[in-house]
């Protein structure tokens, strides 16, 4: 089966998908990893704009060209898009796309007979055209699915983890469900969840989870091979809470309540980790570069999303 997945730019994304890329290619599939791109809102709240710089630009302005710099891929570590497209050049298929629902990127999947799809955090809205590529047949449900972080209904929207921490939950997780026009708000096909630790920060619980994370696509990916389909059940609508950025209001409650978003060390170390084997000169080599370039607050805002 060829199976797209369509990347936001986050960390805990990429982790996501490259923890199950071996998976997938083992199983026989050949996966189309389709890389997006969210742009900073630069009137966001500034806890929110420095989120976006450990959360995406570390990644992809500073890890990404530091191993693309190096003369092979890292073996025993996750690859970044660049060196997944080398080692896998004959068994995967890599593409930046602008815009998913573009005519000329579904003409690609049609081309390429890309027939089941998951949407890992791309933040671009799914258009009736995209979602209809993947029917197995007209007026079938999709193979079309999204990997929602936070347990549906009750936490649709953005930033759910977050939210999660601000209510004093006791748990948080993804959800995989049926993508629709609509967001967050197709059947669920399955989840799971784990108990939040409140002595570490949001991105950190929520990275926490990619293997659980993982397992559901994998186990959708086996479901879609073997059956052709997915069973779902829908959202209760007595249940829904949609939430978006957090506000001003929010972020001092977080604030007041001794919850944080991330912890720069964390984030440093939580990509040191999983880039960069163990015991690794490259290890050090980046962990030094990472340390250099937040310590440099000012200078470190000022480098390209």
């Amino acid at each position: 089966m060829r199976v797209a997945f369509l990347v936001g730019n986050d960390l805990t994304s990429h982790l996501i998908v490259g923890q199950v890329l071996d998976d997938v290619l083992q199983a026989g599939h050949t996966p189309y990893v389709c890389y997006t791109h969210q742009r900073p809102n630069p009137k966001a709240e500034p806890e929110l704009r420095e989120l976006f710089t450990y959360e995406r630009t570390l990644l992809n302005s500073c890890v990404h060209p530091y191993l693309d710099s190096l003369p092979a891929p890292l073996h025993g570590a996750l690859l970044p898009p660049a060196g997944i497209a080398k080692l896998y050049r004959e068994r995967a298929v890599v593409r930046v796309v602008e815009d998913v629902n573009s005519p000329a990127f579904i003409d690609f999947l049609a081309a390429e007979n890309v027939s089941a799809a998951f949407s890992v955090r791309c933040y671009q809205k799914f258009r009736a055209p995209l979602i209809d590529h993947f029917r197995p047949e007209p007026g079938a449900p999709a193979l079309f699915a999204n990997l929602h972080p936070g347990i549906l209904p009750r936490y649709r929207g953005v930033l759910t983890f977050a939210r999660s921490m601000l209510h004093g939950e006791r748990e948080a997780g993804f959800t995989l469900h049926r993508v629709n026009e609509e967001w967050d708000a197709g059947g669920v096909i399955a989840m799971s969840g784990a108990p939040l630790d409140y002595g570490v920060s949001v991105l950190e619980n929520m990275a926490a989870q990619r293997g659980q994370a993982a397992a559901l696509l994998l186990d959708a990916i086996a479901s879609a091979a073997a059956d052709g389909n997915w069973t779902d059940r829908p959202q209760d609508p007595d249940e829904v809470g949609y939430y978006s950025h957090l506000s001003r209001a929010d972020l001092d409650e977080l604030h007041r309540k001794g919850i944080e978003l991330f912890r720069p060390r964390a984030v440093i170390d939580l990509l040191t980790s999983a880039y960069t084997p163990p015991g690794s000169p490259q290890r050090l080599e980046l962990g030094g570069i990472l340390a250099g370039i937040t310590s440099r607050r000012p200078e470190f805002a000022g480098v390209p999303a």
